[in-house]
């Protein structure tokens, strides 16, 4: 119930306090307890509002004024020059792109593998490996 205590353990406390301070003695000391009680309630509310107040005004001055890039100048448009076609996007680097990276060296790894495997059975045509430009995706010069 009370912090882990059961009824029969408050009743026996209780009892106690009641034999060993008297009648006369144990309402004081329970409206002093009381009143300690809330002066700490009451200290602790004012420090954690006080500190909230705090983190609010330190994140309000924190926050970087956000502003907007400038647009940058349109390229020079061709007027009479002929539009030269888009170039096709380059593959990415893998030193850019972890993941690319990751992928490169598992693909690696499995052709590596593949070679460990006992040869092909009479009768089958064996595979022949891709080019590497194949696995990522662009279509074959």
């Amino acid at each position: 119930m009370l912090g882990g205590l059961s009824m029969t353990e408050i009743i026996i406390i209780l009892g106690l306090a009641l034999l060993l301070l008297g009648p006369d003695q144990l309402p004081s000391l329970a409206k002093s307890l009381g009143k300690g009680l809330r002066e700490l309630r009451k200290a602790t509310d004012d420090i954690k509002g006080q500190f909230e107040s705090e983190m609010a005004r330190i994140d309000l001055d924190a926050q970087p004024q956000k502003t907007i890039a400038p647009v940058p100048p349109p390229p020079d448009s061709p007027s009479s020059a002929a539009v030269s076609e888009p170039k096709p996007p380059e593959p990415p680097n893998p030193a850019d792109d972890p993941a690319a990276a990751r992928a490169a060296a598992r693909r690696a790894a499995a052709d590596s593998q593949l070679k460990l495997v006992a040869p092909a059975p009479e009768g089958t045509v064996p595979r022949t490996p891709e080019e590497p430009s194949s696995a990522t995706g662009e279509p074959k010069a």
